[in-house]
């Protein structure tokens, strides 16, 4: 049977109203200007970055900006803010018009690889020596977030929360240390977005894993020097709005399984190839279900990109 024209005019009406509150739901969540930082531009209203102690931030931006504390100072085109001295959570808040970018920013805990172990109790282990295919983004980190200066609840970028991406190791450990990049959390907003867009309504993604610590993957069985997740730039996700605990039924074939992973994944990847200067090139990986968790999809961003299943 033929659908008729009332039925295509509803499904029509039906459509765009989805789309017009997605549009509306992102641009939520965005500012009508940019940032660009540590070689990421985004307009997220919310985003998180990290700096060792004395370090100079460079942010280019045609807003004004304020800094909670440190010191900040206006060239031709940049912002320089010089962080403090001592590891904390600052806060830099660029304004034009009605709109303003908040950048948490965390002054870092100092680590010396191969020399420390732990940070005050808290198992580290050892990064690799040289950076894996000589990429700066697999240099041994100089530092960690320290969560004693996270706020419980602090909002990383809109639509996701700082103890998402917390490393699953030695629960209850006061502190507990952190690595988060914020092309990670720029990459997982614009996924979330395609993600809405696409008919798939979520808050946020179930984030099964993000920072791993070198111990804690090895404590996993995973023995590579080389995982993103060491370096706070990979996270394994699923949407589950029905909060079963596993990926919902994207496909809508009434099974869970791994296809549903597969159009995720097929998601990130028109994601990719639609926004090439704000999708950084990584990974997008593809997993089923086994006896400990159900399908999920890998992303990273390693700065070239790697395609599995």
């Amino acid at each position: 049977m033929r659908p008729s024209l009332s039925s295509l005019l509803l499904a029509g009406s039906v459509g765009l109203l989805l789309f017009l509150q997605t549009a509306n739901a992102a641009s939520e969540h965005r500012a009508g200007f940019s940032i660009r930082f540590q070689e990421l531009e985004s307009d997220l209203n919310i985003l998180t970055t990290a700096v060792m102690p004395n370090a100079v931030l460079r942010v280019a931006t045609t807003a004004e900006a304020s800094a909670d504390q440190g010191v900040l100072l206006r060239t031709t085109n940049e912002w320089h803010w010089t962080a403090p001295a001592q590891p904390g959570l600052a806060t830099l808040t660029f304004a034009q018009e009605s709109d303003t970018i908040r950048l948490n920013v965390f002054i870092l805990t100092p680590f010396r690889n191969g020399v420390q172990d732990n940070i005050e109790g808290y198992r580290i282990g050892r990064y690799a020596m040289e950076p894996f295919r000589a990429l700066n983004a697999y240099r041994a980190p100089q530092g960690f977030i320290n969560m004693a200066h996270a706020p419980a609840g602090l909002q990383v970028s809109p639509r996701f929360t700082i103890e998402q991406f917390l490393c699953k190791q030695q629960p209850g450990h006061d502190p507990e240390f952190l690595l988060l990049r914020a092309e990670m959390l720029a990459k997982l907003e614009l996924l979330l977005d395609a993600a809405n867009a696409n008919g798939w309504p979520a808050k946020t993604f179930h984030i099964m894993s993000a920072f791993r610590t070198p111990y804690y993957n090895r404590s996993i069985g995973n023995d590579t020097d080389s995982s993103r997740h060491l370096y706070g730039g990979a996270a394994d996700i699923w949407i589950d709005e029905d909060g079963d605990g596993q990926m919902d039924d994207l496909n809508r074939d009434g099974r869970i399984n791994k296809e549903d992973a597969r159009a995720l994944a097929k998601l990130a990847e028109s994601v990719a190839k639609q926004n090439p200067k704000t999708w950084l090139p990584g990974g997008i990986g593809i997993y089923r279900a086994n006896s400990a968790h159900g399908p999920f999809v890998h992303i990273d961003a390693r700065g070239y990109t790697a395609r599995w299943e």
